[in-house]
């Protein structure tokens, strides 16, 4: 069993660092800016497969945990974008976070629970 000490929001920002070094769903292009990812491959690839499979239940929401953690754009930004209210787009980025944080357990990945 693999052992994590972080929450899945924390967990989801290494993989969007991780993803934009080049590796990971949709590649346009590696722009990382110098910053390493403290994850390794094996986590990203779990990650990513997950985040494929939420798309395949709630595409909108796979989007939104895209934009948020690999695109690293606000949900003010990703509402406009998307043209759904600022409060609907939160909630996407919270329940996809949850459904992800779901998943990745039951994969056997240990997550920390927020405080």
């Amino acid at each position: 069993m693999m052992q994590l000490v972080t929450t899945i929001d924390d967990l989801l920002n290494e993989w969007g660092v991780w993803s934009q070094a080049g590796l990971g769903l949709t590649l346009s292009s590696a722009s990382n800016d110098g910053v390493v990812a403290l994850i390794d491959d094996d986590m990203g690839l779990l990650i990513d497969q997950a985040v494929a499979m939420l798309g395949l239940y709630a595409p909108k929401t796979k989007v939104v945990v895209m934009m948020s953690y690999r695109s690293k754009l606000s949900t003010k930004v990703i509402a406009n974008n998307l043209d759904i209210g600022e409060t609907k787009a939160k909630k996407l980025l919270l329940s996809g976070a949850a459904w992800l944080e779901g998943h990745l357990l039951a994969k056997g990945v240990i997550i920390k629970q927020a405080a």
